[in-house]
Parts: C-alpha cells; sequence; structure tokens
C-alpha cells in the first residue's frame, strides 16, 4: 500500500482538450491511481494527511505515452551504421553480432522516463541470438526493473526474411557463396513455425498476463512478412484471448510497391478480410496508405501509431497525417528508437508531426494543440490496449504523470491571447521535465531516476555494443555487403513510390 500523495502544480492538463486544462488544481495519488483531482484548497480539505510535493512552474499532464519503439537504448549510428533506406539498413545490422536485449532495454527506458514517457509499446524486435523467447523474457524483465509500463508486442514471422514477396531470392541475381549459403538457409528471427507461434504466447501469457506493467500484444511483423495463414491463426488467438495486434504496415516504398502486387485489391481490404483490421489493431508507419486504406482505416477503427523522425531517416517519406485525422483516425505517436535528434523527446518529435502534416496553405489546416496532446496522451492509451486506463487524469486511472517546467514554454514572454497549451505543444521540450511517475511511484525527478544507475546501465549497454561488434560468422560482413548491393539493385529498381505528400488522393 502506497501513502497519499498531494502533488500541487501550477496546472492541471486532465486530458488533451483546452478546456482540461486548469490552474490552480492539484491532484492526490492513492496506492498508484488518481484519488481525485480539482481546486487545491477543495483537495486539501478532502486529504489533509497527504505529502505534499510541490511542482513550482510546472504543468502536470498524463504521461506521455511512446506508441512505437523496439527498446534500443544505443542508436544504428552509435552502433556503427549509418541511416539508409529501410531495406538496406535492416541488412546493415547482419555485419554484428546479437545484442544483448536487456540491456539496451534498460538505457532505452532511462531515455525515455527522462523526457516524461511513462508508457511505451515495445513493437516486435528480435536480435538474432535465435532464442527469441529467452530474448523476450529479458526485456520484459529490464522494463519491470526500470518501472517503466509497456505493451510488448511479440513478434511473428514466417516469409520475408531476406526480400519481400513476390520477389525471390534468385531476383538478387548472383551472389558470392557465402552469401548464398546465408540466403538459402535464413529462417525467422521469432518461433519457427505457426504452432510454436501460438504456444509462445501462451506461455508469455501464463508468466505475464497479471503483471500490472506489462501487456502482452501480438505484433506480426507486416503484410509482406506475414502469410495470410498466420495471420490467420494470429486473430483467432487474439480474439479468443483478448489480446491487440500491433504490425508495421506499408512503411517504406519497397513494401508499398511489393504490397501492390500482393494485394491489388488494396493492402487493407485484404487485411480487412482476414479480420486482422478491429478497434485494437494498431499500423504503424503506414506512410504509403491510399485513399482507400485511410477509408478502411476509418471504417474500422484503427489506430496509426506515426514516427515522424525515423520515417525521415530512413527514407520512407512522409505519412498522410493530415488525411488520416481528417478521415477520423486515431494518430498516435512515437520515436522508433531512431527520432530525428537521435534521443527519445517525444515532444521534439510532436512538433516534427505537426510541421509535417502542414500541407502547402489553403489544403489543410494546422493541427491544434488538442490534436497533437491527444497523440501522446489518449490515442497513445489506444495503442498500449488500455484506453480506460492512460491517457488522462481522472479518479480511479492509473497514476501515470509527468510534471514539465513551463519555463521555456512561456521564456521572457508569453502573450495573453495566446493559451498555454497551444504554447506547450509547440516548445516544450523532453529536457523540461521535472518528474516521472508510473503506477503511482516517482521513476525520475529533477535530473536523478530512481531505480537506474546511469553509469552502471550505460556502461552494460556499452559492453553489450562490445561483445556484438563481432559476429560469430566471419563471413558476416562480406555477405552483408554483397546482400547491400544486391537489395539496392532490386528494391531501387521496383519501389518507385513517390511521397504521400505528393500523391493525388
Amino acid at each position: 500500500m502506497q501513502g497519499a500523495m498531494l502533488l500541487v502544480p501550477d496546472a492541471v492538463l486532465a486530458g488533451p482538450a483546452q478546456a482540461a486544462l486548469h490552474e490552480g488544481w492539484a491532484v492526490v495519488v492513492v496506492d498508484g491511481r488518481i484519488g481525485a483531482i480539482g481546486p487545491l484548497a477543495e483537495i486539501e480539505r478532502q486529504q489533509p494527511d497527504a505529502a505534499r510535493l510541490d511542482l513550482p512552474g510546472c504543468l502536470l499532464l498524463p504521461g506521455l505515452i511512446n506508441a512505437h519503439q523496439h527498446g534500443r537504448g544505443l542508436s544504428q549510428l552509435q552502433l556503427g551504421y549509418l541511416d539508409s533506406p529501410l531495406e538496406r539498413w535492416i541488412n546493415a545490422r547482419r555485419s554484428r553480432g546479437a545484442l544483448d536485449g536487456a540491456a539496451v532495454v534498460k538505457l532505452a527506458a532511462a531515455a525515455m522516463l527522462e523526457n516524461g514517457v511513462t508508457s511505451a509499446v515495445h513493437a516486435n524486435y528480435a536480435h538474432g541470438t535465435g532464442d527469441y523467447e529467452a530474448e523476450a523474457r529479458a526485456q520484459l524483465e529490464a522494463y519491470v526493473e526500470a518501472g517503466l509500463r509497456v505493451t510488448f508486442c511479440v513478434g511473428a514471422q514466417d516469409r520475408g526474411f531476406v526480400v519481400y514477396p513476390p520477389f525471390t531470392v534468385d531476383d538478387l541475381g548472383p551472389l558470392p557463396a557465402a552469401a548464398a549459403r546465408f540466403v538459402a538457409t535464413a529462417g525467422s528471427p521469432y518461433a519457427p513455425n505457426i504452432l510454436s507461434q501460438l504456444a509462445l504466447m501462451d506461455r508469455l501469457l501464463h508468466d505475464w498476463g497479471d503483471h500490472p506493467l506489462v501487456t502482452l500484444c501480438w505484433g506480426p511483423a507486416g503484410p509482406q512478412w506475414v502469410s495470410d495463414e498466420l495471420f490467420a491463426a494470429i486473430v483467432g488467438h487474439a480474439r479468443t484471448t483478448g489480446l491487440g495486434i500491433h504490425l508495421h504496415c506499408l512503411e517504406s516504398p519497397a513494401q508499398a510497391a511489393c504490397c501492390g502486387r500482393l494485394y491489388p485489391e488494396g493492402t487493407l481490404r485484404h487485411l480487412e478480410r482476414l479480420g486482422v483490421l478491429e478497434p485494437d489493431t494498431v499500423l504503424a508507419h503506414a506512410v504509403h496508405l491510399s485513399a482507400d486504406d485511410i477509408t478502411v482505416a476509418a471504417d474500422r477503427g484503427v489506430v496509426v501509431a506515426h514516427n515522424p523522425g525515423c520515417n525521415r531517416r530512413l527514407c520512407n517519406g512522409t505519412a498522410p497525417i493530415a488525411r488520416l485525422l481528417a478521415a477520423g483516425v486515431d494518430v498516435a505517436l512515437g520515436t522508433d528508437n531512431c527520432a530525428l535528434a537521435d534521443d527519445e523527446d517525444l515532444l521534439a518529435e510532436l512538433k516534427l508531426m505537426a510541421g509535417l502534416a502542414r500541407a502547402p496553405a489553403g489544403d489543410s489546416a494546422p493541427l491544434d494543440a488538442a490534436t497533437l496532446i491527444a497523440a501522446v496522451t489518449t490515442s497513445g492509451a489506444r495503442a498500449m490496449q488500455q484506453p480506460g486506463r492512460l491517457g488522462r487524469i481522472a479518479p480511479g486511472l492509473a497514476a501515470d504523470l509527468v510534471a514539465v517546467d513551463l519555463g521555456f514554454t512561456r521564456g521572457a514572454y508569453l502573450d495573453a491571447d495566446m493559451d498555454l497549451l497551444t504554447a506547450f505543444a509547440a516548445r516544450a521540450r523532453g529536457r523540461d521535465v521535472r518528474l516521472t511517475m508510473v503506477d503511482g511511484r516517482v521513476l525520475f525527478r529533477d535530473g536523478r531516476l530512481a531505480r537506474l544507475e546511469r553509469p552502471a546501465i550505460e556502461a552494460e549497454a556499452r559492453a553489450a555494443a562490445m561483445a556484438a561488434r563481432q559476429s560469430p560468422d566471419p563471413e558476416a560482413a562480406a555477405i552483408t555487403l554483397a546482400l547491400d548491393t544486391a537489395l539496392a539493385r532490386l528494391y531501387g529498381a521496383s519501389a518507385t513510390v513517390p511521397d504521400l505528400q505528393e500523391r493525388p488522393s
């Protein structure tokens, strides 16, 4: 049992709308939940014995939610390879050994907590150890050690291990012998077949299904990586167990080109026919949605997890966010551990989202502050599969909270005609975070983490990276180089999909 805590900021933002912003209010936290919210004098009368925590100059709001990331606390740049088109970027990882996933998860969790993120979706990701279940369990333990709330999307894939269908490995052309051997034996980095995929999820549900900080979710890799048979098995299991589905979808030009050939009726029409698209389905990236795809997404009530910095860095293009929102699609925001500034500043990515959604004058209105704040609160809660528990400050909801210093938001002067919510969405930064609370526990305050020691987790991640510099396969570097050349030739010739901002609707 936790004692009652009274949080006293300058103002409270209970939800994304301007009407939810209240100056002079306070919040009481009791046993990991919001006990009460209201004017300070009234709350003090209700809770006279609550321990008081003053947050002068701060806005208290629901904890920020990172709707799509992979627990990568070290970026590709830190690990030795540069940004490149997505398929070649994925291939570049093959030149290294397997990372210790738990070590980099702790570093990612620390960075998110420092930037006000209280909840994160861990999308499907395998480090290539050959034992995905051990990887998943170690990463879950790491999130719990950090105290970060996580929705962990268990990966699944049964095709497209080197090239996307309908291409085959023969389309890569002649390869050196070592690369040809690798291509011939490549398999799923997750469980090896449908039955083992389902059994793995059942084991994880048995061990983690009731944990207060963990939500399990299906993470099929994406339409070009998952057969209809595997999708059908996942949908059947998800509908029986009540699990959500989170998948990459139409992220890159190459994926759009290949899915266009696989599914001439439309990718989302095909997923709809398979039963994949429900209100608890999240489509990550969704850069190359057609007008009809957007209609299907709106009709089915799915959530889109937008990753603007990653999309730009990996040459994917710009997602049609303004059109998605205009159609009524919920859009949440993620960093993909590949934010534009190579950090976990979700508030900075929010500004990038706003900037990239601006169409030429007269085509659409700029995104308003409420829409932007919803992307990291209420829409993020849907991406977490917890819309009734997260994303707002209200009695009974989880006490996941962040206090952000308003000094930079207000600056030397803020005109009386400029409302605070708009200024906050436009100017607040991750470095302004003063307190991050998850489940009623303060995990970051005034520059210090409560559970994690920065030097220790940095040393652990550094050791993991050093150990992975050299692949156990002495031919890995040559294989990676040969495949890079082949993939550049294959996809460069086939994936001529223009930026969505330039495509007719």
